[in-house]
């Protein structure tokens, strides 16, 4: 929502402006009535990933990893003052190893968990996110190189 609001920001000066600031509003009440605090617990200071609301509590499964998405809802919850900063500090960063290589592991790994907070959030040269960025690629080249040669194995056998 907050990249949308920046954009629309950005097109104030447009043919558009009547429907940029009707669409603005809408984004503006969007944002204003989230609550972040609804999934916070704070006994684990973190997410929750839903509230199951037969049993009318958090789900027992939290946003616990740095390198995925979770990092997004963190921030904005922060900043909205929905939870409390320290939530940070307890977003894991587990590292593990492939080869000489280390990295922050993710939920499953895959290239979007790492990559797509990046589009909102500045990853900085040299940083942790960014040699975990850098080792989930060179760990799905491996992976994938991995699968072709077993495939080339596979037709070499039929």
């Amino acid at each position: 929502m907050y990249t949308l609001k920046s954009f629309l920001q950005e097109k104030m000066h447009t043919q558009y402006k009547d429907r940029v600031k009707e669409l603005l509003k809408i984004v503006d009440r969007i944002i204003d009535n989230t609550d972040f605090s609804l999934l916070y617990s704070t006994e684990n200071r973190l997410l929750s990933i839903g509230f199951n609301i037969e049993e009318n509590k958090l789900t027992d499964t939290y946003y616990d990893l740095l390198a995925s998405e979770a990092r997004q809802a963190s921030l904005i919850a922060i900043a909205k003052k929905d939870v409390e900063a320290k939530h940070w500090n307890n977003l894991s960063r587990t590292l593990t190893k492939l080869d000489k290589y280390k990295g922050l592991i993710s939920w499953s790994g895959t290239a979007f968990e790492y990559l797509m907070p990046n589009i909102n959030i500045k990853k900085y040269k040299g940083s942790l996110l960014d040699e975990s960025c850098k080792f989930m690629i060179m760990s799905q080249q491996k992976y994938s190189n991995k699968l072709r040669n077993t495939m080339g194995n596979i037709r070499s056998s039929i």
